[in-house]
């Protein structure tokens, strides 16, 4: 069987013949799993269900889930390549029982499958099961033609399945094997295919195994493996999945003039590349985009792992687009048509990434080349700390390259030493996990979701936002020392759902006539809502009254008051979002991809994939084309549509965001059609001015615009208007039939400035190259070796940090052998010729004169700086090169 051919035989399966609900994949985003990066198996998106099957829309479900294991706790990066079945991406074909049927069924089905619609021999199939579960073995030897002497008994390392170390659902699995009768491979010769596990327990946080009411079957197969198998091949990338992409790599080789063989085994770089085209399209697909943290900064190692795999293959331009094709040819069945419907916007990032990191990479290789024939490294063959930290943290070279190339010198690097250098910045990828100011309180937020507190949204109606009577549902203080509470109400006309619009603010009134703020709004689980309280009248230390804690319990009523004039500024910049997007998709030509957004009251930023800045004559294009659209006074339709419908429509799509079946699309008619569920203007003129204040770059192939629309657009023009008039008046810049005044007058100055410039630098140039006032202090310094040096006192009143950077050049131009010590004032600098100098480093040279005299200081190889504790620390420089 073709791939194709074996996910419709697997759905249709278990639909036709079974019953089971058909539920399409999921992101690679798990957006209800906040401790796992990615998707990395076919029950990630039913887990509550498991915990609760109750609440479970079916009771028997199967899928084909996209599944990424490239980061997080489980990571095949490293390996791919170099066996026949690691991979970054896969698919896991599943089928799932929410309470439905348990083993018997199970067993049953998965055998049936495959050795009579797969038709696997059934001599060549053994199964484990835990020694202890004695009736998944009955069941197996009950099945035709497994003997006994292929059902293995395993203990709980291999037989019993827990979603990690903490408390939830588990149970015992039975896993199905397949023979490869390749003897050379020992225990390996057999090869795992198909996991049934029956979740009949719950794991309580002191360890302790509670029997389930229900108990749960959660079963998962690797389509790759069993392509493989079916299709009689010794590894995944002999299979049809993987075949159209390396016939379009050898063609692109071949192109290329680079030399290319049909065995896709003879190097690991050839199955690194096309395993990587996959992984990488369909993490930009779902939304991801490169940076230099979590998702992103996987999805760029995973980029930039092909292209070294490239370059070690001959290629020296990017390629990988070029690929992209012989990627859809795989696809052909159909099965993702966001391949082909997003192809122009995942090619966009992946070129992007390939122009930046080619020039990245020949950069690190010039830098690591040298280190693999330093001397004094040759000995211990490790490359120090520092420069692999400075090849990822100054150049963006990803480590594991660094340790890869290394590794095929025979070297290795101190990765300890690194990780600490790293520190900081794995901090900031952390940070980007935590939940902000309501942490306390998410850890609670699971009880309010199983009690099954689910409010309703009633903030998109502007009658609502004043005066509206809600009860409560739920509420919990937040125990972080504010006295603040959280509530869940219903209905809830503030707006906390996220897409990148600030939460609403503004006040509750209770029942006993208090009032209460409300500071935050969030949403803490799927389809929950949440409001930050605080008392406007608290007493000392945040102390409530009991009157007003028993008026904010459940079942009473509140009245709600929502800041209308923020709400109505937020909902300004939110709809001029949507009409940036439109106006950048206009003015570029090609289509963009949203990497983020941020709306507040009084701005917006935009984040969005393009790899060169947005030059001054687009910048107004693009506000030329919003202010007149906006004045055309078009006014939003806002409906609910299945999603599918809502994408065939033509509506754009955040990729990164989780949608429903049913989606709310923002139509602004011929303008602007976006899923979105953030609250917007009921006509385009309130957007009117738009003012875009800002554009820059956010990442490599990441642009970032800000903007300000309506009044706060108007507050900034006016701002501008009376600088531009006090300029005017200051300058006595006069408009005249010359042009303006003050644009003549700023370019006059400008070439005023650009000669003073030039003169300025021949002055410090002539001064450079002045003869000293005195001769230098000459002698020898230990530093683990002696080496002859100078010290050079510098005219103080000279304040250039140009003057003394170059005098320090020329110093050590013209006397290499020395070490060079440049001193003014407290100020000190070390210069040192490398080439002479190949065992000494400037910035450890002067921390260790400044270890002995007093001082603090670090730098670069050839040039560092520094100062000194006290005036007597040159006194003391002078006998430390006196006596080394």
């Amino acid at each position: 069987m073709t791939t194709p051919e074996l996910r419709k035989e697997f759905t249709e399966f278990f639909v036709k013949e079974y019953g089971h609900v058909p539920v399409k994949s999921s992101s690679l985003i798990p957006h209800n799993d906040k401790s796992l990066m990615f998707t990395n198996a076919g029950m990630v998106q039913f887990k509550d269900y498991f915990r609760n099957p109750a609440t479970a829309p079916f009771k028997q479900a199967t899928t084909i889930q996209k599944c990424m294991r490239a980061g997080g706790k489980h990571n095949d990066l490293d390996n791919v390549g170099y066996t026949p079945r690691h991979h970054t991406f896969f698919e896991m074909l599943g089928n799932f029982s929410f309470g439905e049927y348990s083993k018997s069924k199970a067993i049953q089905m998965a055998w049936r499958f495959l050795t009579q619609v797969v038709k696997l021999p059934k001599d060549r199939l053994r199964v484990t099961v835990l020694a202890s579960d004695q009736e998944s073995y009955d069941l197996w030897k009950n099945q035709e033609g497994i003997p006994e002497d292929r059902i293995i008994r395993c203990d709980e390392k291999d037989n019993f399945w827990t979603m990690g170390e903490g408390a939830g659902p588990c149970g015992p699995c039975t896993e199905i094997f397949w023979d490869t009768q390749n003897d050379d491979l020992g225990e390996d010769r057999w090869l795992e295919i198909w996991n049934l596990v029956f979740m009949q327990h719950y794991r309580n946080d002191q360890g302790q195994l509670e029997n389930l009411p229900v108990v749960c079957v959660d079963t998962g197969m690797g389509l790759e493996r069993l392509a493989s198998v079916v299709q009689s091949k010794e590894n995944n990338y002999e299979t049809d999945v993987f075949g159209p992409m390396f016939d379009g790599l050898h063609k692109i080789m071949i192109d290329a003039g680079i030399e290319s063989s049909r065995d896709i085994n003879a190097t690991p770089h050839k199955k690194i590349i096309v395993d990587h085209l996959r992984a990488m399209s369909f993490l930009i697909a779902d939304g991801v985009i490169p940076s230099n943290v979590g998702r992103g900064y996987v999805l760029r190692r995973i980029i930039r792992r092909a292209l070294r795999s490239g370059n070690q293959l001959g290629f020296s331009k990017p390629f990988m687009t070029d690929l992209y094709p012989s990627f859809l040819d795989s696809l052909k069945d159909g099965v993702y048509p966001d391949m082909v419907a997003r192809q122009d916007s995942i090619k966009g990032v992946i070129h992007q990434e390939e122009e930046i990191f080619m020039s990245t990479l020949s950069k690190g290789l010039a830098l690591l080349e040298p280190i693999f024939k330093q001397k004094d490294l040759v000995g211990s063959k490790q490359v120090p700390a520092e420069i692999a930290f400075k090849l990822y943290d100054t150049f963006g070279f990803p480590l594991d390259l660094t340790v890869l190339i290394a590794e095929e010198r025979g070297w290795t690097v101190d990765l300890v030493e690194v990780e600490k250098l790293r520190q900081k910045q794995q901090e900031q990828g952390r940070a980007s996990w935590r939940s902000g100011s309501n942490t306390v309180f998410l850890t609670k937020a699971l009880e309010w979701k199983e009690q099954g507190v689910f409010p309703t949204f009633s903030g998109y109606r502007r009658e609502l936002l004043s005066g509206q009577s809600s009860n409560v549902l739920a509420a919990q203080s937040t125990e972080d020392g504010t006295g603040d509470m959280i509530l869940s109400i219903e209905p809830c006309p503030f707006y906390g759902l996220g897409g990148g619009q600030t939460p609403d603010t503004g006040s509750i009134k209770l029942a006993n006539g208090s009032e209460w703020r409300v500071v935050d709004v969030f949403s803490p689980y799927e389809r929950g809502l949440a409001i930050r309280v605080q008392a406007a009248d608290a007493g000392p230390e945040n102390a409530m009254s009991d009157e007003d804690l028993v008026c904010l319990q459940k079942g009473f009523q509140i009245t709600t008051f929502v800041d209308t004039e923020r709400r109505d500024a937020t909902a300004a910049h939110h709809s001029a979002t949507h009409m940036l997007n439109a106006a950048l998709r206009k003015t570029l030509g090609k289509p963009i991809m949203q990497a983020g957004s941020l709306v507040e009251p009084d701005r917006l930023r935009f984040d969005f994939t393009h790899g060169k800045p947005i030059d001054q004559a687009q910048i107004r294009e693009i506000e030329d084309w919003i202010n007149a659209t906006a004045l055309q006074s078009v006014k939003p339709v806002i409906k609910e549509y299945p999603l599918q419908k809502a994408i065939d429509m033509g509506s754009i799509a955040v990729f990164s965001e989780k949608y429903g079946d049913v989606v709310r699309v923002v139509d602004f008619p011929k303008v602007s059609m976006e899923l979105c569920g953030g609250t917007h203007v009921e006509d385009l003129s309130r957007i009117y001015p738009f003012k875009i204040l800002s554009e820059g770059s956010v990442a490599a192939g990441t642009r970032r615009i800000e903007a300000a629309v309506g009044t706060a657009a108007t507050r900034i023009l006016i701002e501008q208007d009376r600088m531009v008039s006090r300029l005017n008046q200051e300058l006595k810049a006069y408009t005249t039939s010359a042009g303006n005044g003050l644009d003549l007058k700023v370019n006059k100055m400008k070439d005023q400035v650009a000669d003073i410039s030039k003169q300025y630098s021949r002055i410090i140039d002539k001064l450079v190259r002045s003869p000293p006032a005195a001769p230098p202090k000459r002698g020898q310094l230990n530093v683990g070796t002696t080496v002859p040096v100078q010290i050079h006192i510098l005219d103080p009143e000279i304040q250039d940090a140009d003057y003394y950077a170059k005098k320090a050049n020329l110093l050590k131009e013209l006397a290499p052998e020395s070490v060079h010590v440049l001193v003014w004032n407290e100020n000190v600098v070390v210069a040192l010729d490398q080439k002479k100098h190949p065992l000494l480093h400037a910035g450890k040279v002067l921390k260790t004169v400044l270890d002995k005299v007093g001082g603090k200081g670090g730098g670069q190889p050839q040039m560092a700086r520094g100062r000194f504790a006290s005036e007597a620390s040159l006194q003391q420089l002078y006998e430390l090169v006196d006596n080394p």
